[in-house]
């Protein structure tokens, strides 16, 4: 009973889910086809190569490269945190966010006069979900979407575009507000990455790009990839995060249930008829649910999906709710300096709210001078 409890409680979303997916069943009915197995094998083969890719430590050796030609607390935090921006993009933020965190926070205990210790962890954190935003396959929501709305790949990167570009120069300009302080720490050689290692997943990564882009059958690339990770690492494949894959499994079946109720689909389809109260509502109701469950449950009942990916994404940001990343990046903090989660908790909050606000007034303006 005490592993059950534990395993029901280690992730709250994925307990919650279940017991709302199953009310549904309850009160509606199980149907298969309200299970999008695209993007749940999708899913799997990605976190496999990913895990993969994690477990030979390819974001340690960049990250210890970076730190050795650092020379201030402001510099290094900068480093880090585009390090995480772009890392997340192909290998999503929660990796970015485990692999590069306890690599700056490692760094930070070594140093009890470090300046930037809250800010940097909160821009690191932020530059992630900002980061995995500008791709398809850079977090969940994201591969949903696509191919939910049936994007081309070309589409996808051009309605992203201003939000790259928006983020790299608020990342910069929240970069330079942070105190310069001369960085003073022996950092030990990065072990060699070994290319032969490398070869494996890199092929598995590539079919799996190549089967979200639907150049290749997504069933083929899923078979080849998870193979290809069991070769290279079969203990990658135990470390998958299947709750992630069953909280999808049990939001589908949640919204294919709500879906047949007439009387529900009329009042979403009202508040959710224009581009600019898709974007508010999208990003709002992340606050409460968290982006990924934002997305599951509102696109099937809008056809503004430029809008509910642009809100999706923005709405990463704000509360430590807003993205399952935030909720990573904050338990590891406290794992290194628990008597400080409280100051973490209200700068992060602070700062993530000052950038929710600049994104959707900044998307706000660009839809009015654009219509």
């Amino acid at each position: 009973m005490t592993k059950i409890y534990s395993f029901f409680k280690k992730d709250l979303l994925f307990t919650v889910s279940g017991v709302l997916a199953l009310g549904a069943c309850l009160l509606g009915r199980v149907s298969m086809g309200f299970i999008d197995f695209h993007v749940i094998f999708t899913l799997l083969g990605l976190m496999g190569v990913i895990k993969v890719f994690e477990r030979l430590g390819v974001l340690d050796y960049f990250a210890e490269k970076l730190i050795r030609i650092s020379n201030t607390n402001r510099s290094l935090i900068r480093n880090l945190t585009f390090l995480a921006f772009f890392s997340s993009m192909i290998l999503t933020n929660d990796i970015a966010i485990l692999t590069l965190l306890p690599v700056f926070l490692k760094i930070v205990q070594k140093m009890p006069r470090f300046k930037g210790k809250i800010a940097g962890t909160t821009l690191l954190i932020v530059a992630a979900n900002l980061g995995s935003s500008c791709l398809p396959f850079g977090n969940p929501q994201n591969l949903y979407l696509f191919e939910h709305y049936q994007l081309s790949f070309i589409n996808f990167c051009i309605l992203m575009l201003p939000f790259f570009c928006l983020s790299v120069v608020v990342l910069l300009a929240a970069c330079q507000l942070l105190s310069v302080e001369p960085l003073m720490i022996e950092v030990e050689h990065p072990p060699a990455l070994n290319m032969k290692n490398l070869l494996l997943p890199a092929v598995a990564m590539l079919l799996m790009i190549l089967s979200v882009l639907h150049v290749i059958p997504y069933e083929a690339a899923v078979v080849l990839a998870v193979g290809l990770t069991f070769i290279a690492d079969k203990g990658a494949l135990k470390q998958i995060d299947y709750r992630l894959l069953g909280t999808f499994v049990f939001f589908f079946l949640i919204v294919g249930n709500l879906s047949e109720i007439p009387a529900f689909i009329a009042v979403i389809q009202r508040m959710m008829s224009s581009f600019l109260s898709v974007l508010l509502s999208s990003a709002l109701l992340s606050q409460v649910i968290s982006n990924v469950p934002a997305a599951l449950l509102l696109a099937p009942f809008t056809n503004q999906g430029s809008a509910l990916i642009l809100g999706t994404n923005i709405g990463g940001l704000g509360t430590l709710l807003a993205s399952l990343a935030n909720l990573i990046g904050y338990k590891v903090f406290a794992s290194y300096f628990p008597q400080e989660k409280k100051r973490l908790f209200q700068l992060f909050t602070l700062i993530n709210l000052v950038f929710l606000a600049v994104f959707l007034l900044f998307f706000y303006l660009w839809y009015k001078l654009g219509s």
